[in-house]
């Protein structure tokens, strides 16, 4: 019987290993639970080595040194400070971000870098009137205060949506929280409903105290922008899914290691969305949520 001897070098050449994992940086602006959530879903949908960097914890430059010297092969960036940190540098790496109000602002209109891209913050004004049509159908006038600066699009958008609907959204531009509280007060009378926008020029600790307080006094809904803000008083929120944001985000950067050319891929709109809805305030401002929206609700406060 003849014994065939096949060396142990062939045989390991044809045996599969995995291919050596690349190296992902996953960069917060801060260290809140919103980003914490959404750095979760994203590890859940990377098949890589994602390294975590908090900015105040580990300053600018010491995080793009380490990022360098790691040959990182993606960033993956929450909020805008993080967003501003590597919109210039390592300029061959692919970016991905999240938790940004105005990207066009950070890394330019037109997309000067066209390496960039991410998930939109701006959730369709038409999905929240939907919903406060279902609860108030006679209302009619939606008031909103916003910095053109940083929300001249999204409220472009609401207005449209707006006259789709058959209301008429009452925008006042402001340039700082003390204005934003002036113009509020200026719509008593005026409106149906108070809206809120993601715009960190109108959003102060006085200026939310205020809305609250509008609300309440005049007994009309506050619109939130977060779950937050529901817990707080406004009467709901229509929020994005922190979590599968960031899984979403992490899709598209197996994607991008896997070949695709992120030049191409434009911005996304976040795939989930969760209703947070409280109960307590629309008793107190007299409103009957129907039942068909509390069953939708993510999140009742009662």
């Amino acid at each position: 019987m003849t014994r065939t001897f096949i060396p142990i070098t062939i045989v390991l050449f044809f045996i599969p290993f995995p291919s050596f994992a690349a190296d992902v940086a996953a960069i917060k602006s801060m260290d809140i639970i919103p980003y914490g959530e959404a750095v979760k879903g994203f590890k859940s949908a990377v098949k890589a080595e994602v390294s975590e960097y908090t900015l105040d914890a580990e300053g600018d430059s010491g995080i793009i040194i380490k990022i360098k010297n790691k040959k990182t092969e993606l960033v993956f960036t929450l909020g805008t400070s993080a967003l501003n940190l590597v919109k210039d540098e390592p300029k061959d790496t692919p970016v991905i971000f999240t938790f940004v109000l105005n990207p066009d602002a950070v890394i330019g209109r037109g997309r000067g870098r066209t390496n960039i891209t991410g998930i939109d913050m701006h959730i369709p004004p038409e999905e929240q009137f939907r919903i406060f049509l279902h609860v108030m159908p006679k209302a009619k006038r939606v008031g909103v205060v916003y910095d053109p600066a940083k929300n001249q699009g999204t409220i472009d958008a609401a207005k449209n949506a707006a006259q789709n609907l058959g209301i008429t959204l009452i925008a006042k531009a402001v340039t700082s929280g003390k204005e934003a509280i002036n113009a509020i007060s200026d719509m008593e009378g005026k409106i149906d409903v108070l809206w809120m926008v993601p715009d960190t020029t109108v959003i102060t600790k006085e200026s939310i105290e205020y809305m609250l307080l509008f609300s309440f006094r005049n007994r009309i809904p506050l619109i939130g922008i977060s779950d937050k803000y529901v817990k707080s008083g406004a009467l709901f929120a229509v929020s994005f899914d922190n979590e599968d944001m960031g899984r979403q985000a992490g899709e598209i950067a197996m994607r991008v290691l896997e070949g695709e050319d992120i030049k191409s891929m434009s911005m996304l709109k976040p795939r989930r969305l969760r209703l947070s809805i409280n109960l307590n305030t629309a008793e107190k401002i007299g409103l009957n949520i129907p039942e068909d929206i509390i069953r939708r609700a993510d999140y009742v406060y009662k």
